[in-house]
């Protein structure tokens, strides 16, 4: 399947090139605002992509973009330079690339409703192998806390996160968020950190931190107030991204112009 793959630096030019290559705005950093965040920096976002899965991953943000015929993973230097270094690949059209995250240099990638995961070496986007999994896949990360060396978390728009073992990829366990014991559905795109799950909720404008071991919500943010104009009534915010370098968080949305480069306190223990 991968030889029908080809490397996106001719098929982006025209689209994203001019985009990427923008330096970050010069916007100062707010204050921390009532729903507990603040806004340190915005850059330009091709508002074209259909963001479904982001990460940072040695100084290069990767991202994945949907729907069928437009599906691909990308990779650039972060923060943007004027030589963005642009590399990826696009997937066939019968695939409808979801999240992804990244372990010890590979690609982990989601297909959506095809129970079918991809697995691609981080710097030249070669496939490596794949894996099976239930149901529909949504978001992907890796948890360090979880095991004896770590699981992937998979959601699936429910309320269950599924386990995954990292030697498989097979299921070995889930979790069921909850908030005030009520059940959370459609978690969507997601990132690890600590001992939280943090999770976008699909057409909602809030992002979730979850304790890893409990599944209970420990804190919820909105971000309305970042959502940008956009006509389509698929802008949704999807995609965040943790930065270890300076602890904060990076988020956009599918089709947004823009992305925002966040403070957002981790929840108090309790």
């Amino acid at each position: 399947m991968m030889n029908t793959y080809r490397f996106l630096l001719a098929l982006l030019a025209a689209a994203s090139a001019t985009v990427l290559a923008q330096p970050a705005a010069s916007t100062p950093a707010s204050a921390l605002t009532d729903s507990g965040y603040r806004v340190l920096e915005q850059y330009p976002h091709n508002p074209v992509l259909f963001t479904q899965g982001l990460e940072l991953y040695k100084n290069r943000l990767f991202e994945s973009t949907g729907l069928y015929g437009h599906s691909k993973v990308i990779s650039r230097r972060f923060p943007p330079q004027a030589d963005p270094d642009l590399k990826g690949v696009a997937l066939p059209d019968t695939a409808f690339a979801e999240g992804l995250t990244l372990y010890r240099d590979r690609v982990y990638l989601l297909t959506w409703r095809a129970q079918k995961g991809l697995i691609l070496d981080a710097e030249h986007f070669g496939l490596l192998g794949s894996f099976s999994y239930e149901g529909e896949g949504w978001g992907l990360c890796f948890q360090r806390k979880l095991g004896e060396a770590g699981l992937f978390v998979m959601s699936n728009g429910s309320d269950q996160l599924q386990l995954l073992s990292p030697d498989t990829m097979k299921k070995v366990g889930h979790i069921r968020v909850t908030d005030n014991d009520a059940p959370v559905e459609r978690l969507n795109e997601l990132e690890c950190v600590g001992n939280y799950i943090v999770a976008n909720i699909w057409h909602s404008n809030d992002i979730v931190f979850i304790d890893t071991n409990s599944g209970q919500v420990k804190s919820r943010v909105d971000l309305s107030a970042l959502k940008p104009e956009v006509s389509s009534d698929q802008a949704v915010l999807n995609g965040i991204a943790f930065d270890e370098q300076d602890a904060s968080w990076l988020v956009t949305g599918k089709l947004w112009p823009v992305m925002y480069r966040l403070h957002i306190p981790l929840p108090t223990a309790q």
